[in-house]
């Protein structure tokens, strides 16, 4: 179990998340020490909010009270219902007219701050300024727009912003001025407290003030979107909540919209009860002029005719005569109301919340309670106006429910109507019977008598109508509204910003980025720093690793400088590992190459020669690289004569060799540079070259030019034993390896195997010996692309 375990999870699988954290976890802590540092910045430039609620129980309609003793159904329907009378009362409350109403009461049109280093520090107002500003008459570019406020003296004081294009405008003004310069309408005073104390003075001169200037609809859309409401299960009770940088300018907003609200639910009632009690008045008028002129006109009548008074019997018939047209009179004004009413039925539209006035008149009860359900359904179809649109689903449920009792309240009319007109109708009977028997009296006594009947009639019609009168008045006194406030706008506490889960973000972002950027650098610039890595991306063979040698640029020749050193180690394995690559008989001849310019495939091939020289083997070290040799520098040598001179056929091995640091150690440097290099390496003298030099040496090593530059190590391996293509740490990446085997492939040089080069220390493992610490090299190699006439070196981005 232990071992499949072991083969699941390997120490080669974490090992790229053990070199992400140590390549990169000091900048995923940085980034996260940096974000903490920005999210300290951002809360503390971060203004606090603070919520305010109240309460508001809503009457109409009945409770959840009025569910107890009711059906299981026709509670759930009445439910229903409440909690659709409840949703509309909120959108009410969230409505725009609504709010404006409040706005309107309110009536503040000013943000102040006072402006720190960091943050700027909402107040409710300011000790030292008052301020007057007219919001509507503003530019419109103006409004919501910071204007900064420093006072220059007692008398004087600056107003600066900030333009679109960024540039700065600065006003200078006089305290009590009206400014109306650049869009503004504003004045400011400074307060008698620091108009006549120099010090308080001074102090204001260092404060930097700062205010916001909006109008109504700015307001509306600010509150609007910084108030909730909300109801509380199984109750008729809203909670409305503002949240606010300033405790008490919510509280006051909150305070003014239920008590705006309250006023609104008795608004409709109230109106109905006033215009009713404008029609009476209005009737009473009317009614008292005629009373006037008939009164006058009957004593005038009875001193000019000596008109004596009627008999007890013909009084009677007078009496019974003055009620008959009364109650005629009543049923006209009933008729007429009944007419009006119809006529508003018909031609009125739908969302109409008022009555008509003469409907007050009808006296039915049936005919009462359907008006008032039809004008309840209107006044709530208004109401919904106030948050939906028309066509909306609830205005169209409302809209069908109206047609119905319009309907209803229509064919009830006509049969009533007809009922009024018959009884009407008999009145009138009864009425000419009277007539008839009072038609015996003198025309003078006739015409009298019917005067003094429409004088007995309209003070009769007077006396009903102001009876009607003290009860609109009474009905008025007992209009309530159809809610009320249960509990006033208190202050409910900090409710953000969260400071800390702010901090917490930005430290958790700064994380993550390092995170992002450590990936990143994994899989698209992540260099390969050991042979471990090297064998899992190369197809391949690895045959050895060389530390970090610091000391090249004093000599280069490390196995000379330390018998020791984890570097001579480090070779003295390589040197153990050719020996097992060229097992086969005769095969001695390595070429050494690399991909990159500047990877130290000079620095391997002449310290490689000089292990196997001290190994008591006859070496011979060929600078191949006609395009800028280093062989010669290594060993301390001139560059006069070389393989430019044998392949030309100039001299002869024994011409150019120069012995070197040791007696086996024959060095061979480039010569003189040629003008066709990669055309010499193609010479037909090149086979009996190397030839020669093979049976003359146990060991021929040949330094070439980097692969991606220029192609003549690829000619050259084809002659070789074997090829060692060295990679340094610094450079070389899971692409460029990929892109040096498919070279390999495509000319089908299989005889090549890496030595990596540069391999640093770790801090906790010793790499060959106890005596390994930080060795290897670094600058050599270093600008060899340059020269080369190919432009600029190579550098693999991925």
């Amino acid at each position: 179990m232990n071992n499949s375990r072991q083969d699941i999870v390997s120490a080669e699988d974490i090992r790229p998340y053990v070199k992400l954290l140590g390549k990169s976890g000091w900048l995923m802590v940085l980034l996260a020490v940096i974000g903490y540092g920005i999210g300290r910045v951002v809360t503390h430039r971060q203004v606090d909010k603070y919520n305010a609620t109240a309460e508001i129980l809503l009457t109409r309609g009945g409770g959840v009270s009025d569910l107890q003793g009711m059906g299981n159904a026709r509670a759930t329907a009445m439910w229903g219902s409440y909690l659709d009378e409840t949703r509309n009362q909120i959108r009410i409350l969230n409505s725009y007219d609504l709010i404006g109403r409040s706005i309107d009461k309110i009536n503040d049109p000013l943000d102040l701050f006072l402006v720190g280093r960091l943050k700027e520090l909402p107040v409710g107002g300011f000790s030292v300024l008052d301020i007057d500003v007219q919001a509507e008459a503003f530019a419109p570019s103006m409004l919501g727009k910071s204007l900064n406020l420093f006072i220059q003296s007692s008398t004087t004081y600056k107003i600066t912003f900030e333009t679109k294009d960024g540039g700065i405008v600065e006003i200078d003004a006089r305290f009590g001025d009206l400014v109306t310069a650049h869009g503004l309408n504003i004045s400011v005073a400074l307060s008698k407290e620091v108009r006549f104390d120099s010090a308080r003075t001074e102090a204001a001169k260092e404060q930097h003030f700062r205010i916001r200037v909006y109008n109504r609809n700015n307001r509306i859309y600010q509150y609007r979107s910084q108030m909730t409401a909300g109801n509380i299960e199984m109750t008729s009770i809203v909670t409305l909540t503002c949240s606010n940088v300033l405790p008490s300018r919510a509280k006051r907003f909150l305070d003014t919209l239920a008590s705006t609200y309250i006023d609104y639910t008795a608004e409709a009632r109230h109106a109905s009860n006033l215009q009713a009690e404008e029609y009476i008045d209005n009737q009473l008028i009317e009614i008292e002029s005629m009373t006037d002129s008939l009164a006058q006109l009957v004593d005038y009548y009875k001193d000019q005719k000596n008109i004596i008074d009627l008999s007890k019997e013909q009084a009677q018939y007078f009496s019974m005569l003055v009620d008959l047209e009364r109650n005629r009179r009543e049923l006209d004004l009933q008729i007429e109301s009944l007419n009006s009413l119809n006529s508003y039925l018909i031609t009125s539209s739908s969302n109409t919340a008022l009555p008509p006035t003469s409907f007050l008149f009808v006296e039915d009860k049936l005919m009462l309670d359907q008006m008032g359900e039809l004008f309840a359904l209107q006044a709530r179809r208004s109401s919904l106006l106030l948050d939906v649109k028309e066509g909306a689903s609830v205005i169209r449920r409302v809209d069908s429910t109206l047609s119905q009792i319009r309907t209803g309240i229509k064919r009830y009319l006509g049969d009533f109507k007809s009922a009024l007109e018959g009884r009407r109708d008999d009145l009138n009977v009864e009425i000419r019977l009277l007539e008839v028997r009072l038609a015996s009296l003198p025309q003078t006594q006739r015409d009298i008598l019917a005067m003094e009947r429409k004088l007995a009639v309209n003070e009769k019609l007077s006396l009903f109508l102001l009876e009607q009168k003290a009860t609109t008045i009474i009905a008025r006194a007992n209009i309530t509204p159809e809610a009320s406030l249960i509990e006033r706008a208190r202050y409910a506490g900090l409710v953000g910003p969260n400071k800390q889960r702010t901090i917490l973000t930005y430290v958790l972002a700064g994380f993550v980025l390092g995170i992002v950027i450590a990936l990143i650098r994994l899989f698209f610039f992540a260099r390969i720093d050991s042979t471990g890595e090297l064998r899992e991306v190369a197809k391949f063979p690895v045959i050895g690793g060389i530390p970090f040698h610091k000391g090249v640029s004093e000599d280069p020749l490390a196995v000379r400088a330390d018998n020791r050193s984890s570097v001579t180690e480090a070779f003295r394995a390589l040197r153990t590992n050719l020996q097992y690559l060229l097992a086969k008989e005769g095969a001695n001849v390595i070429l050494v190459s690399s991909l990159h310019p500047s990877e130290g495939k000079s620095f391997v091939s002449s310290n490689l020669a000089s292990i196997l020289a001290k190994a008591g083997k006859k070496v011979a070290m060929i600078d191949f690289d006609l395009h800028k040799p280093r062989i010669h520098e290594y060993f301390g040598l001139k560059n006069r004569a070389g393989t430019s001179n044998l392949l030309v056929g100039k001299a002869t091995i024994s011409d150019v060799k120069t012995t070197g640091p040791y007696p086996t150690l024959d060095i061979i440097s480039a010569g003189p540079i040629p003008p066709n290099a990669s055309d010499l390496i193609l010479s037909e003298r090149m086979k009996p070259l190397i030839a020669e030099l093979k049976k003359e040496y146990d060991y021929v090593i040949l330094d070439t030019p980097p692969i991606l530059l220029i192609s003549d190590a690829l000619v050259l391996m084809q002659h070789v034993d074997t090829a060692l293509l060295v990679t340094n740490t610094s450079q070389s990446s899971r692409r460029g390896i990929r892109h040096l085997e498919d070279l390999l492939e495509q000319n089908s040089l299989s005889h090549a195997s890496f030595v990596l080069n540069g391999i640093k220390p770790r801090r906790l493992l010793k790499y060959y010996s106890k005596y390994a610490a930080r060795y290897g090299y670094y600058s050599y190699g270093s600008g060899y692309a340059e020269g080369y006439g190919y432009g600029e070196t190579y550098v693999d981005n991925v």
